[in-house]
């Protein structure tokens, strides 16, 4: 009887796993696109065509401004409202892997030294455009 009880609490540990896994992959593909591969992609064909990917973030201008408080408030400022979205998905990705992802998992997965630890590592930045 006690072999029965703790093979189902396996099974439904590993089904909470699963599920925890299921909703990253999910938050992580559709953040990703969102932030990062959507737009990216409509700026390939801007930077064939113009062979530029536009204006400076800073300056706005051909001419930057010069070194001063005011252009790092500047640039801080333009930075951060370019970068927002990218910021709130690292911090979801960051929090679901702590959250959704068994740690046995990760350490598997990435906790080795080894060709296959930094081989999957790459990968994941590939795709994460990092």
């Amino acid at each position: 009887m006690e072999n029965t009880s703790r093979s189902e609490s396996l099974v439904v540990a590993h089904r909470g796993h699963l599920l925890g896994m299921a909703v990253f992959v999910l938050v992580a593909i559709g953040g990703l696109y969102y932030v990062k591969w959507g737009p990216y992609y409509s700026r390939a064909f801007v930077a064939a065509a113009k062979h530029s990917i536009g204006e400076s973030i800073l300056s706005r201008a051909a001419i930057p401004p010069s070194p001063s408080v005011q252009a790092a408030w500047d640039y801080t400022v333009a930075y951060t409202l370019a970068i927002w979205k990218a910021m709130i998905l690292g911090l979801l990705l960051g929090s679901g892997v702590q959250a959704l992802v068994p740690r046995e998992w990760i350490a598997r997965l990435l906790g080795k030294v080894g060709f296959r630890s930094v081989a999957v590592a790459g990968v994941a930045s590939i795709f994460s455009m990092m």
